[in-house]
Parts: C-alpha cells; structure tokens; sequence
C-alpha cells in the first residue's frame, strides 16, 4: 500500500512516555521544560531544527492528559515553543491552597509540640492532612465527592458505603488548555499522541491513536482477532476528552467511563509506563507505511546491495532497503518501585499504615523499565543482520539464508498465527538511546501523594522535575 516517494522514511524517531501518578504529574511540567531547552540547543548546535522535538508523545492517566495539552499546543500553534509554559499553566490553574486542617491536625500538633520523636514532621502533616480534607470535599477543579454515599444493597451492610467521586472539574480544566478532539498525521509533521486505558469487560489495556490507521480511520481494535472476537472503538475525528477520562477513571474513586458503549479504567492497571503500548504502535505504523514486502526485501539476502550499511540515508531514493525507524525513547517516572528515603540508607522499611500504603501504591504503579531487555533485543538484530550480510559475496550461503528465512516457526499455541524466520525479522527495529528521569520521594512523602494538589507541593513537584531533568 505504501509509496515510499511520497515521505522521508526517519533514520530514528525520538519517543516522550509519560507515566501515571495523579497530582504528582506536576513534575513531568518541569521535565519537559527540561528536555524542550536541552534538545533545541543541540538541534540549533547541529543544525537539525528541522527534526521534531518528540516524534510520539504516550501516556498513561496524567501522563496521557500531560501529553494531550502539549501536543494539541503543537498542532494548534505549529511550535513546541511555548508548550511548557501551557503546560504549566494548566497546572497551576488545578491547584489550590492548602484546606483549613487545624482542627484536624490537633492531636498531631500536641504530639508535636512534646518533642514526641515518632510524629511527622510539619510538612508531611500538612501533605497527610490536606489529602484527607480533600477527600470529603473534593479539589475545586479536579473532582467532587458525590454525597450521600452509595448505601449498599447487595450486602445491607451499613458500614459498606460507597464514595464515588465526580470528575466533570477535572474535564472542564482541560477542555480551557486543549483544543479537542486531536487528530495528527505524520504526513503533516504532527506528533502522533497515543493516550492508554483498560477495557474492564475485557482486562487488556487499549491504546487510543491520534494517527489514522492504513484504512484511513482513527480506531483501536483489540481482543481475539484470530478467534473473529476482536472489539474495535472508533474515534474518526481524533482522541477527545472522554479517552483521556478514560485513561484515568480510578477504580471505585470513580464510575465507570464509557466510550462507544464499552467501560473503561485508568490505564495505570496494567501498563502505567506505556513502552510496550509504543513499541508495538511504532511497529504497526511503519509495518503499513513501508508495506509489508519492502520491510521483507530489506532482509532478503539476493536483494541487498552493498549500500546496506547506508540504508537510512536522508533522501528516500538513495533508500534502496527500507527499515521500521528505530526509536529512542524519553521516560519520566513519577513513583519509584524501589525505596529510596533516608530510610533505605539503614535498610529499613515503613512500619506505620501510611508507610506500608505508600509503598504498596510505588510498587503497584511504580513498576520500572528494564532497558536492559531492549538492549539484549537490540544486541540480537544486530548480530543476525551481520550474519545475513554473510551471504552477500556468497551466493550459495545466501541462497541457504532466505530458504531459512521462509521456514515456519514452531507454533506455541493453538490460536498462534504462523510466521515465518522473516515475519519475525522484517518488523524489527531498535531502540538506540533511553532517558529515564526518575522522581523520587522525600522524607515527608505520604500514601496520598497522589491526590496532594495543593499549590505548595504542585510548585515543589514543577522545580523538582525541571532540576531532576537538567541534571541528566
């Protein structure tokens, strides 16, 4: 389907994966800034300010919302110029003062005040206090509990009453920031913004594409295709408020959300740090771009050319093997699987209920990339195309490589589609460059963290991601 005249096939693609994290999303406001001031300089040292800033923007709950602002500002403005400081505003217009926790924290602050060395201190207090107050009365812009509670009928258990939260603040705010829907092309030099959430009927995570597809659609199909059971959402004129909803609907915080008649939860269930939500977008996109045989030929041994080594040159005719463009990826992580507080300097781990639901949610969300798989993946590409190239200058052992490459593999189960050796390799890509920005934890965090909106922590989070980010 592809012709590969009409569009510069990139050498490399450079991917910013957001993570999810509630109020904490305030640090990637100051990461990005970060990343825009440091990749301009060396594209303006370079000479290369034609190349995109980011090539694809993903994210998961905030992380998908944070991506939503920025890239609707690229396309409504044409410029990343700018985008942090839109970015930033929205965050600041989400936050508040800290609540009225005097009566709360009374206790608390006789504790205090005796010198007793096992209270908080006054920040983590504060923190601790002020999420407990919003969670009765809600963050003016953000959400609203929905009072009374719902009573339960199925038990008639009266201690069993249900909060549930309304977030109609939180689509309000970002309806001011972002011009919706969002649909991009590559054709166009847009980024392509892909926003993940999980289908709780199915459990499997769903991927929302700001791209059209090879039909010429913006839609996410998913489940068993092979098995004719495959569910497809369709969104034609682009992601809108309800799917970045979608990707942050907390379980039991919030009710469900429905798009085209399906429910849907925070993406964060199962993929909080959407790389694999890339990496397979990436593939899909380039695999119908190039088109299927181009990717196939560049493998075959009798098609090559001794420009192979050359093959990602600037000019689409000088490309006589056509490759997926490998990616590099930016990743800003805003919980932390590992411990990292003055604590873990003596080895020790939270003994107090605050404590041990504050590491609970780190590892449940926090969960890592391990670069290290993509490296051994990239290690593999690179060792089987030099042993293909072994074929060039003989004609007989290239012969022998593309039978190879036609066999079938082994299938594993019963409803695996059969590939061939070349089936597997022609999708292959690597990740040449990743850039983790890891915020972590002070001393006064606490379990709530992730509901602290108030304009203390936000501004504290802005500063931190900024200075995390310059410092890498």
């Amino acid at each position: 389907m592809s012709n590969l005249n009409k569009y510069h096939i990139p050498r490399v693609q450079r991917a910013l994966v957001l993570q999810g994290g509630g109020a904490l999303g305030a640090y990637q406001v100051g990461v990005f800034k970060s990343l825009y001031e440091k990749i301009k300089e060396i594209q303006d040292v370079s000479n290369k300010k034609d190349v995109p800033l980011f090539d694809i923007i993903a994210g998961t709950s905030i992380g998908a919302i944070n991506g939503a602002i920025l890239v609707s500002y690229f396309v409504e403005n044409k410029t990343w110029d700018g985008a942090s400081e839109k970015l930033e505003k929205f965050w600041k217009y989400l936050s508040t003062s800290t609540p009225n926790i005097k009566e709360a924290s009374k206790q608390w602050k006789i504790e205090h005040e005796k010198g007793n060395p096992s209270i908080a201190s006054e920040e983590s207090a504060r923190r601790y206090y002020s999420v407990k107050e919003f969670s009765k009365t809600g963050v003016e812009k953000v959400f609203k509990p929905i009072y009374p509670p719902k009573q339960d009928n199925k038990f008639c258990d009266s201690q069993n009453q249900w909060l549930v939260y309304d977030n109609q603040p939180l689509r309000n705010s970002i309806e001011k920031f972002g011009r919706f829907p969002i649909a991009t092309s590559f054709e166009k030099g847009e980024p392509r913004l892909l926003v993940v959430s999980v289908d709780v009927a199915e459990g499997t995570t769903v991927t929302f594409d700001s791209y059209e597809n090879e039909q010429g659609k913006r839609e996410s199909e998913y489940g068993d295709s092979h098995l004719g059971k495959s569910i497809t959402v369709h969104y034609d004129k682009g992601i809108d408020i309800k799917h970045l909803i979608a990707s942050s609907t907390v379980p039991e915080a919030y009710a469900y959300e429905d798009v085209e008649q399906r429910k849907f939860w925070d993406g964060g269930l199962l993929s909080n740090t959407p790389i694999k939500e890339v990496v397979y977008a990436h593939q899909r996109f380039w695999e119908k771009k190039i088109g299927s045989q181009n990717l196939e030929n560049s493998f075959r041994v009798k098609l090559m050319r001794t420009e192979m080594d050359n093959y990602r040159s600037k000019s689409p005719e000088q490309q006589p093997i056509q490759r997926i463009p490998d990616l590099e990826i930016y990743i800003v992580n805003l919980l932390d699987p590992k411990q990292n507080s003055s604590n873990s300097v003596e080895n020790k781990v939270p003994q107090d209920f605050d404590g041990v639901k504050g590491r609970h949610i780190d590892i449940k969300l926090g969960k890592a990339y391990d670069p290290k798989i993509d490296g051994l993946h990239a290690d593999y590409v690179n060792l089987i195309e030099k042993l293909i190239a072994l074929g060039q200058n003989d004609e007989l052992l290239g012969e022998k490589i593309d039978r190879i490459l036609d066999e079938y593999t082994p299938r594993r189960f019963l409803t695996e589609e059969a590939k061939r050796n070349i089936d597997i390799l022609k999708n292959t890509f690597k990740i040449t460059k990743i850039v983790q920005i890891q915020r972590k934890d002070d001393d006064n965090s606490v379990s709530g963290k992730l509901a602290d909106f108030t304009s203390e922590t936000i501004d504290r989070l802005i500063k931190e991601g900024y200075q995390d980010a310059m410092g890498r």
